[in-house]
């Protein structure tokens, strides 16, 4: 971790602001259930009958911040994951902005593409598992 370099004023209130950003998205998410969003449903599901990449998402992250591990992974096997992503990032921001110092792991591009890739890899793979399982039905 590199702790040496200083934040302006500006960046260390854009960190707080996003780091502020993500709590309410997650203090929404626990405290508003799914069907009580003024969203409309999945546009992708309500054409084709079948799951997008996201669809299940909002409920298990809902179900993950209730204690609800299995139901979270049910409703979507990524949501624990996105969960702790948006925590760690909020956690670390909120460090910065107080400290107006990073905290954040400077990886290189090449290791941020290789894992980006990974995910998204291993999002598109679970994905086409469920479209299966769905049309199996």
């Amino acid at each position: 971790m590199n702790i040496a370099s200083a934040y302006s004023l500006e960046r260390r209130l854009l960190k707080g602001f996003l780091a502020g950003a993500l709590l309410l998205i997650l203090l929404i998410l626990f405290t508003v259930p799914p069907a009580a969003y003024p969203f409309p449903s999945c546009i992708f599901h309500s054409l084709t009958g079948h799951s997008c990449l996201t669809c299940g998402m909002t409920r298990s992250l809902h179900a993950l911040m209730h204690g609800e591990l299995s139901a979270s992974l049910r409703y979507h096997l990524m949501g624990p994951i996105l969960f702790l992503g948006i925590l760690v990032v909020s956690l670390i921001y909120s460090a910065e902005a107080i400290s107006g110092r990073s905290f954040g792991w400077h990886v290189s591009g090449r290791t941020l593409k290789a894992a980006s890739s990974l995910l998204a890899v291993v999002w598109f793979l679970y994905w086409g598992a469920r479209l299966i399982t769905e049309f199996n039905r």
